[in-house]
């Protein structure tokens, strides 16, 4: 097939194969000066109109009236897919659709947001995916100061007539329901919706879709998957009415991908193809010139190398790469040199005292991905490979999980997806190669490269398909803990209270007289001295320390209906432990410091081994039997590494902390509230969601300041309330870093 050939099928058909696309990116690698005459024409026929503005042939300049009525419909020139998914959303209530990585649905769905008036709530499924969607907003709507954007359910700021952006997992999301939220949502975005058949996270998932079209009426809806093959799948799961709803599965592909395997016995490297049978074997292949590892790790490329998080945690990720990288030169950009330091000192190793391995790899711009990065660190990482100072970025699977960072190769160290069935395994591979190839605004047909040692199950993974169930998780018989049991039934019999989002089974228990008495023995040795810091900091407060938590526990089992085990106990203790930091006022990164120093040996000049310290891991779990340690048995002190602290500490705060306990903790202060008039616990509940009593501190945390400035910002603070804050002239004098924080929020 000819490139005359290949662009007709493309005008009749669209680019609905992948296989059609290799072709097109084959064209241009081994034929530059035939490609360069219809590459114009190829991209017209693509439907990338926005990359061609001033066609200089006939062909590109009618089809480019397709773009230019789309403009004139929507304001901007879209892609036909595009198009087509805000016809729907015009004209429909619930639209769902699945689409190959990089054909524009977060984009639609952000200018939708933009288009319409009143509130959205941007539904993703990881923290990971918060970070990339609070950045993206923030660049989509740049210095408008009418929308704000959230990473978690408020109404502060009500003396701004604002747009509110929520961009929230299913599990914060609970808190749309509570009774102290009074806005209507006018748009809802499930990205990612894939998750609703995944086990506890599809009951979240879908109990939150089943609730949201009850409260809010007339909110539309957007359900968006990639690699799906039947979206309709979700209208039906939630019986949601089909006169008003929409769903397609696009096949249309922007980005050509070629593949390169290194074969297993000879040790050459080959171009294969995924897309024929047997396109894996050496007859079926044409060989590669040279050593693929020269080709993309000359420093020229940006290379996305998909690893285990066990190769990150033990340091064998850099095996095969290490010579590659002390090659790269040291970064020189001083904004580069800026998001570096800046991530060195949240994470405490911007002096001599720690040294983190990310750090040092930074400098040579090489960065680690994963989603035990602190969530602003993650956030800084990702800005330094947008701004394009990443040469090499070794990642998990956060990267499979929606995260919209292209790379020109993605290169497969590891086969192997955890999590999920088969099929969940199958899709987030799609989802990473999907990253390989970006598609830029440049008037050129964008292709990436994919590299894998093993191209045989390349192309089994490649192949395989995504149905959605029809089923809600919600209707089926579930066989997951009892806790999942427990809310999955308030959901159906309608005993969910949405206050204090629990099941009232739950609620229930934690009204118990004994539970009481904790919440009592908790508040009155917090506030027994005039700062919280005085009343838990210090040897001489152990003993007060070990009854908080002692009484935590009694709270937390009681919510379960059952007594923990062993190991999730050495979890919660250690989560515990954190907290009080916590609420003593220690920083994350002065956290990070105290747990290195004892797990390390540091005082004792880091004499013999590491010592013991359980992992964090998600609450309740009562499969966790097995304890095991941060560090292997044997793992000498000095050899202890300062990240895997800062990211053990990090999931601590985040999985257990945040995501298992707190929601808990506060529902029992509200019962003891309800039943004792108490008003110290509005204290309490205030200290668990913020880790501060400081009101003005926790405001800021409110209006959207990351917990790692607050302190800082609030110098330059005069006035904040709900309603509004207000910024001192010294403001205008503040660091870079901290004007770039503060500027939306001043007049």
């Amino acid at each position: 097939m000819d490139l005359s050939e290949i662009l007709e099928d493309i005008h009749k058909n669209g680019p609905v194969s992948e296989g059609i696309l290799e072709k097109v990116s084959y064209y241009k690698i081994f034929h530059p000066d035939v490609f360069v005459f219809f590459e114009e024409r190829i991209l017209s026929a693509l439907g990338l109109f926005y990359k061609d503005t001033n066609p200089t042939n006939v062909y590109s300049l009618l089809m480019l009236g397709f773009g230019e009525q789309h403009k004139r419909n929507y304001g901007s020139i879209l892609t036909p897919v595009q198009a087509s998914m805000r016809r729907a959303l015009e004209e429909k209530r619930f639209v769902s659709i699945s689409a190959p990585t990089s054909a524009g649905k977060s984009y639609s769905a952000r200018d939708y947001i933009a288009e319409i008036d009143g509130n959205s709530v941007v539904v993703v499924p990881t923290r990971a995916l918060i970070a990339e969607y609070v950045k993206s907003m923030k660049r989509r709507f740049g210095a408008d100061k009418s929308v704000m954007i959230l990473a978690h359910v408020d109404e502060v700021f009500k003396k701004r007539s604002l747009k509110r952006i929520f961009v929230l997992t299913p599990e914060r999301a609970r808190e749309l329901f509570s009774k102290d939220f009074s806005l209507e949502v006018n748009f809802f975005f499930f990205d990612e919706a894939q998750i609703s058949d995944e086990g506890r996270r599809g009951v979240y998932f879908d109990a939150l879709v089943r609730r949201a079209e009850r409260k809010f009426r007339n909110a539309k809806m957007l359900f968006a998957h990639p690699f799906v093959d039947n979206p309709e799948a979700q209208i039906e799961k939630h019986d949601l009415p089909k006169d008003c709803s929409y769903a397609k599965a696009y096949m249309q592909a922007a980005v050509g991908r070629v593949c390169v395997q290194k074969h297993s016995i000879n040790k050459k490297y080959y171009y294969f193809s995924p897309h024929s049978d047997r396109g894996y074997r050496v007859n079926e292949c044409k060989e590669f010139s040279g050593k693929f590892e020269d080709f993309a790790l000359d420093g020229n490329k940006s290379v996305l190398v998909y690893v285990s998080k066990a190769s990150i945690y033990n340091g064998s990720f850099l095996e095969g790469f290490s010579k590659y990288i002390n090659r790269f030169s040291f970064v020189v950009d001083d904004d580069a040199k800026n998001i570096i330091s800046q991530i060195a000192s949240m994470i405490g190793a911007d002096g001599s005292a720690y040294k983190s391995k990310m750090i040092d790899l930074m400098m040579r711009g090489v960065v680690i991905h994963h989603g035990s990065i602190p969530l602003e660190a993650r956030f800084l990482v990702e800005d330094f490979i947008r701004s394009g100072f990443a040469k090499l970025c070794f990642a998990t699977s956060t990267l499979a999980q929606g995260v919209n960072m292209p790379f020109d190769i993605v290169w497969l160290e590891s086969m192997r997806f955890l999590g999920g069935g088969e099929k969940f395994r199958s899709l987030a591979f799609k989802n990473l190669i999907g990253r390989a190839g970006r598609l830029s605004s440049s008037k050129n047909f964008d292709y990436g490269y994919v590299y894998t040692k093993n191209a045989k199950l390349f192309v089994e993974k490649s192949r395989s398909d995504f149905r959605l169930s029809n089923k809600s998780v919600l209707d089926d018989e579930f066989n997951e803990d009892d806790d999942v049991r427990e809310l999955v039934e308030s959901i159906k019999s309608g005993t969910f209270d949405d206050d204090k989002n629990l099941p009232l089974t739950k609620v229930e228990r934690l009204s118990k007289d004994n539970i009481l008495c904790d919440c009592k023995e908790i508040i009155s040795i917090i506030y027994s001295e005039p700062t919280v810091k005085g009343a838990l900091r210090g040897e001489s407060k152990k003993a007060a320390r070990d009854i908080l938590k002692k009484s935590f526990s009694s709270i937390f089992q009681a919510s379960l209906g059952r007594r923990l085990g062993e190991v999730e106990e050495s979890v919660f203790m250690q989560a515990m432990g954190i907290l009080l930091l916590v609420f003593q006022g220690w920083s994350f990164k002065e956290i990070v410091g105290l747990r290195f120093n004892r797990i390390a040996r540091r005082d004792e000049a880091y004499k013999g081994e590491a010592l013991f310290s359980q992992p964090a891991s998600t609450l309740p779990d009562a499969s966790l039997v097995h304890s095991f340690s941060v560090f292997p048995k044997g793992t000498a002190a000095s050899e202890a590494s300062y990240d895997r602290i800062v990211y053990d500490t990090y999931d601590y705060i985040d999985k257990v902390i945040s995501y298992s306990l707190c929601d808990v903790f506060i529902a029992a202060f509200k019962v003891y509230k309800e039943k004792t008039n108490d008003q110290r616990s509005d204290k309490i509940i205030e200290l668990i969601r913020y880790g501060t009593n400081d009101s003005m501190h926790a405001l800021m945390m409110r209006y959207g300041f990351p917990p790692e400035y607050v302190s800082e910002i609030a110098d330059y603070v005069q006035f904040v309330s709900e309603e509004e804050i207000i910024f001192k002239r010294i403001v205008d004098d503040a660091p870079a870093y901290i004007r770039n924080l503060v500027d939306w929020y001043l007049p």
